[in-house]
């Protein structure tokens, strides 16, 4: 039977584009799920850094910069909307039957999404780029196919010049319509569910740590307590042009956010001296790039407020993450985290992420700072581990029950957790949550049926680049503790 082309309805057309619109925004905000709009945003998002819109932005009246996110935001649905506006007029201009428009429409949205937004994110084509930790490439795909098909079966042709449109043609369109709506819903449901059971483990760790909660470590009795308009924070040593800048001078430059886990090096296993909170700073990358470090550099030389001083590799002090952080959580820092400014530096204990900064020097040689000089570890790098926080497990509702804890490898990221039931003869393979950074902790849980009883629990983590945590069981000084954790976990 002969497909014929049905001219457009423009006033279909346009409630169609506004339900594509709020059952996109459905998707990506109730659901969870990543769509095109929000990839586009990533990308757009990286314009905030640049200096001069920045600025613009932020010198905009009545407090109108903190919206400047959600304008973007708004900009990408628009952006969106109107390529699926023109995609409709292009296919009713060539006279596309049902079955070309829905192949056009999946060729161009799955391609639009693979090679051109994914890759514009920084995710690689199909978002196959190791550093994507934020967006599952299948899910975003699926989420792009179902939400163009359903656009491209939807009744927006118009009754007036489709004499061979009948009523059940129509019914049938729109029951097509309402299977690819069910369809795109039914995933975002089983990530709920997912999600309701991260909530619900007794004693899982929040993504996210209150401040409150956030441990703090310092040597003193009295933590610094610092005033804005007195603190000044001096770049000096091996630079081109030594550089000065106040509070307010640091909060003008292009801002970062990053979610990021810090851990104590007296941590011991399965102990609680770590958080993840997300801070946000300027890259010291880019202060350094503006005061010009000498080749002859080799150590950056961080002092505060309390006579503290540490140190690590210029190497690290020019990673993407690492940023002179002025607010924790969306809030300024406390004093006890380091008021007015701190450094964070990936991948290295917390010792040497410096707090009530007020100096940093490049050398060429090794300093020995304030906990080196007390036999602990200069080079200070992050072992794996991972921790079971649940005492006691959770039901799961259909027989079995639930634990659950985290890992944390620093920057190489965390591939895998494994749970044992007899002292490590045995492992399984725990599921992970996905995380928005490899320098945050990572959320696992293990489900199993189990009878009421005690069981001894062990907890392994493998690291991003395959090797898995250290089993001999070490004291935290002088490097950091190793060793499985191993808690008795209760099932009633």
């Amino acid at each position: 039977m002969k497909t014929h082309a049905t001219p457009l309805h423009r006033g279909r057309l346009a409630l169609v584009i506004v339900l594509l619109g709020a059952v996109t925004a459905f998707a990506q905000f109730v659901l969870g799920l990543p769509t095109p709009p929000e990839l586009l945003f990533a990308w757009l998002g990286h314009l905030l850094g640049l200096p001069w819109i920045f600025n613009l932005v932020h010198a905009l009246p009545w407090g109108l910069d903190a919206y400047a996110k959600y304008a973007l935001l708004a900009t990408a649905y628009l952006l969106v909307l109107a390529a699926a506006a023109a995609f409709a007029l292009w296919s009713a201009r060539r006279r596309h039957g049902a079955l070309a428009r829905l192949a056009w429409a999946l060729g161009l949205a799955l391609g639009g999404v693979g090679f051109v937004l994914m890759p514009l994110a920084g995710l690689g084509p199909l978002g196959l780029s190791p550093d994507n930790y934020a967006y599952p490439p299948l899910s975003a795909l699926v989420t792009a196919a179902l939400l163009a098909a359903g656009f491209a079966l939807a009744p927006i042709g118009s009754t007036h010049d489709a004499p061979h449109e009948t009523d059940g043609a129509r019914r049938r369109q729109l029951k097509t319509l309402a299977l690819f709506a069910l369809a795109a819903a039914l995933p975002g449901r089983a990530a709920r569910a997912a999600g309701d059971l991260w909530q619900k483990i007794r004693g899982l760790s929040p993504e996210i740590t209150p401040t409150k909660d956030h441990y703090q470590v310092s040597k003193n009795v009295v933590n610094p307590r610092l005033r804005a308009g007195r603190w000044r924070f001096e770049i000096k040593g091996m630079v081109h042009e030594p550089l000065v800048l106040t509070l307010d001078d640091l909060k003008a430059l292009p801002a970062v956010e990053r979610p990021s886990t810090l851990i104590c090096i007296s941590n011991p296993v399965g102990g609680r001296l770590m958080g993840n909170s997300v801070w946000t700073g300027v890259r010291l990358r880019d202060l350094l790039e503006r005061v010009g470090v000498r080749p002859e550099a080799s150590e950056v030389v961080l002092r505060a407020a309390d006579n503290y001083s540490d140190s690590f590799p210029i190497d690290a002090a020019l990673y993407e993450e690492t940023i002179l952080a002025y607010l924790q959580n969306g809030e300024p820092l406390t004093p006890d985290h380091g008021y007015p400014a701190r450094l964070l530096v990936p991948g290295i204990y917390g010792m040497k992420n410096v707090k009530w900064l007020t100096s940093l020097e490049l050398v060429g040689e090794d300093h020995q700072g304030y906990w080196q000089k007390r036999g602990w570890s200069d080079v200070a790098v992050v072992r794996t581990m991972s921790r079971i926080d649940t005492g006691v497990a959770t039901p799961t509702g259909d027989g079995r029950v639930a634990i659950g804890g985290v890992a944390f490898a620093g920057r190489r990221g965390v591939r895998a957790v494994e749970v044992s039931f007899d002292e490590g003869a045995t492992w399984e393979a725990a599921e992970l949550k996905p995380t928005s950074s490899r320098i945050t902790w990572t959320l696992w849980r293990y489900v199993w049926k189990a009878r009421p009883g005690d069981y001894a629990v062990s907890v392994r983590a493998i690291d991003g680049e395959g090797r898995t945590q250290d089993p001999t069981p070490r004291p935290p000084l002088p490097d950091g503790a190793t060793g499985y954790h191993r808690r008795k976990v209760r099932v009633v």
